[in-house]
């Protein structure tokens, strides 16, 4: 029901009433909504047609209610008049203020004398005045919008930033609300016209139009704009087309399309460039096409089975991070289907990489067509035992290197058991049994093609005892922990090549695992004891301190383990752990590292902290890493990592992050930023200092400012 429809229904109430008494609750059948008056006062002048309410008027029906000193109503000329404080409720959460309004044509038109609107998010919209057609359009004279809270010490003050006009109309069938004759100011202070501007009201949630720009200055592409528009294309759909320039370097189209069906979704980001092609002098006035395109999508088939895929692809090395797109160093392109049921889970994938660092040859990179695995954990058997099993079947390609066809099963068998002392046993056996065709498994074999298979059986058996004690306001846990794992020497023969187990770093997390590596190609091959130490204090208040601390003695067989990796000798480097969370409150600290036993060298030290209140937060990480060859790094490495954010009041903040190398001895800042922000009801905007220290190809050190700036209801887009 119309504003204009409740007024009517309820002075045709009231011209039906001649008493002077406090009027109560009454029903008239007007699309069958009670309707409510009540005031101090009600008199109807029989002779001339008029009906006046005086006295705390509050006129409603439904979640509509009207207020007023006084409410009079001209039956002859079809005239309502409602003076002093007036207010109108909408069921929409809109309340519209007046000294004066006037509605006649059935009610469906007026005036409006010193208009104010409280609309429903909280913007405020004023004029001197206001006209009311049709019931559906309010179009106001001398007029100002915003959406800024005002100030609480003197109101009379102009908010932070306010659109002025000669007309304003609000369409509220459109929902739009249209600016002529416009000046934005900020703090009162003009500082940009337009003859006409167009934005949607508080109550719509997406609406074409344009975004916050993107804004700054790099010492390498020059001064940065773009220009996003949003475009609308259904209730399920829409679309993103930023074109964006680089002064010194050319311009970039990007867009993201984003499509939600009942059961499944797609975003697709594509970017298409014509920049400044790299030169070996480094200075080029040659212009092609680069592009990337970063897809995604997923849909649920069933119950049962989800499919989808990921396409991730850069037509140059360098494009993404030269021109701040951002993405991995390692692109994925993927297709997909995986399937959930109980306990059980099969997946049937096909990869495609792009690798993106420097040091990687694109021959090398592998096609993955396909990768399909099943896991199965089995319900616990009388004794508690279980059963899994995890199998997969694996076609590699290469341009150039090895090709790898491999079938491979993982069965597995676990029994826990807790003796009357509490101690815990846990009886593991393990078989992994591969079938490999293979061409270039090794460095020696000149393009051969083998047939090869493996069948390694493992038997572990861990024992831990954990001890508590309750002191005072903390429980202190100490538990010493040994394990024993059994296993034939061998187990990785050169004609069984390494895909999925080339990167491996030995620490507290693989410790006491049968085998440690995380993919199927390579084993741990021989018999070795494991043991270490745990141990805890926890508080009541929810502080706590963990410590592990552990290491391995191989009594048979060789070791897999190459050179650097704390496991190449028989006695292991001791690895540890330590986590200290003081009181449960915003400090946390953790340390981890790997000890070469022989001359007490940190082969591993990595040391971090955090520090976390309402208003502020700070941390780092300190990392050393010795050279490793069963990593794909090489050389010692040693990073410093700091960040840190600061909230200087309700609306301004600080943040930084540091990224520092102090390899083989030098101090090389590698990426900076330094960032202030100001947030509020109406407004966003920052700065962002940025400096990257990074040299690759094209890229070269670079230093950039970028600027943001988001006006509630004029431009601003948001993932939900």
């Amino acid at each position: 029901m119309t504003r204009t429809q409740l007024l009517a229904a309820i002075l045709v109430l009231v011209s039906a009433l001649a008493s002077t008494a406090r009027v109560a609750a009454q029903d008239v059948n007007v699309e069958e909504t009670p309707v409510l008056l009540v005031a101090d006062e009600v008199v109807y002048d029989e002779s001339l047609g008029i009906v006046t309410a005086r006295g705390n008027v509050e006129l409603s029906q439904g979640p509509r209610v009207l207020l007023a000193d006084i409410v009079s109503y001209n039956r002859k000329a079809d005239t309502v008049i409602a003076s002093g404080n007036v207010s109108l409720m909408e069921p929409s959460g809109e309340v519209l203020f007046s000294d004066y309004v006037e509605l006649n044509d059935k009610l469906k038109t007026g005036t409006i004398n010193n208009f104010r609107g409280l609309l429903v998010d909280g913007s405020r919209l004023a004029a001197v005045q206001g006209r009311r057609t049709g019931g559906q359009r309010k179009e106001l004279d001398k007029a100002v919008f915003s959406p800024c809270d005002l100030c609480k010490e003197d109101p009379t003050k102009a908010p932070l930033w306010q659109i002025k006009a000669v007309k304003v109309i609000h369409d509220e069938v459109a929902k739009d609300i249209i600016y002529e004759d416009a000046t934005l100011e900020f703090y009162g202070f003009p500082v940009a016209y337009t003859p006409f501007l167009r934005h949607p009201d508080p109550t719509v949630d997406r609406r074409s139009g344009l975004l916050a720009p993107t804004m700054g200055i790099s010492e390498e592409l020059g001064v940065i704009y773009g220009q996003p528009y949003y475009y609308v294309i259904d209730e399920t759909s829409d679309l993103v087309v930023e074109p964006r320039m680089h002064s010194t370097a050319g311009g970039i189209l990007l867009t993201d399309y984003r499509k939600r069906f009942s059961r499944g979704e797609l975003d697709m980001k594509t970017s298409l460039a014509y920049v400044e092609q790299s030169t070996d002098e480094r200075e080029s006035d040659e212009f092609d096409f680069e592009g990337h395109a970063d897809w995604e999508g997923k849909f649920s088939l069933n119950p049962t089975w989800r499919a989808g895929f990921d396409f991730e692809q850069a037509s140059q090395r360098t494009y993404l991070r030269r021109y701040n797109i951002g993405g991995p160093d390692v692109l994925t392109s993927r297709l997909y289907a995986e399937g959930f049921r109980g306990r059980n889970y099969t997946s049937v994938a096909a990869y495609k990489f792009q690798d993106l660092r420097g040091s990687s040859d694109p021959d090398d990179t592998p096609i993955v067509l396909p990768l399909a695995e099943y896991s199965h954990v089995g319900q616990p058997g009388r004794f508690g035992g279980r059963t899994s099993l995890d199998a997969s079947l694996l076609a590699l390609t290469r341009d150039s290197g090895g090709d790898t066809r491999r079938a491979s099963a993982v069965t597995g068998w676990e029994l826990p058991f807790t003796s009357d002392a509490g101690e815990i046993y846990t009886l593991n056996a393990r078989l992994q049994t591969d079938a490999y065709y293979a061409t270039d498994a090794s460095a020696l074999s000149n393009g051969d093609t083998e047939t090869t298979g493996r069948a390694f059986p493992q038997l572990g058996l861990k024992w831990q005892y954990p001890l508590g004690r309750r002191s005072g306001t903390t429980t202190q846990v100490i538990e010493p922990i040994a394990g024993l794992v059994l296993g034939p020497r061998g187990g990785n023969p050169d004609e069984i090549p390494n895909e999925d187990s080339r990167s491996f770093e030995f620490d507290e997390t693989n410790l006491f695992r049968l085998n440690r590596y995380e993919g199927v190609d390579r084993v741990t091959s021989g018999s070795h004891v494991n043991y270490g130490l745990r141990a805890g204090v926890y508080g009541d208040g929810g502080g706590s301190t963990e410590i592990l601390v552990g290491q391995s003695y191989r009594f048979y067989g060789d070791g897999s383990f190459e050179e650097g990796s704390g496991l190449e000798e028989d006695l292991s480097d001791v690895v540890g752990a330590l986590s200290v969370r003081p009181t449960g409150g915003p400090l946390t600290f953790t340390y981890r590292f790997r000890l070469d036993p022989e001359d007490a060298t940190l082969n591993r030290n990595e040391v971090g902290f955090n520090f976390s209140q309402p208003r502020f937060y700070f941390g780092g990480n300190y990392v050393t890493l010795a050279d490793n060859a069963s990593s794909d790094l090489t050389g010692d490495r040693e990073q410093l990592d700091l960040y840190g954010g600061v909230t200087l009041t309700d609306h301004w903040r600080i943040a930084s992050n540091l990224t520092h190398d102090l390899s083989q001895g030098r101090s090389r800042l590698l990426r900076g930023r330094f960032g202030f922000t100001y947030v509020d009801e109406c407004t966003l905007f920052g700065i962002d200092f940025e400096r990257s220290n990074i040299s690759d190809e094209d890229i070269e050190p670079d230093d950039r400012v970028m600027f943001r700036l988001i006006l509630t209801h004029l431009g601003g887009l948001e993932s939900k």
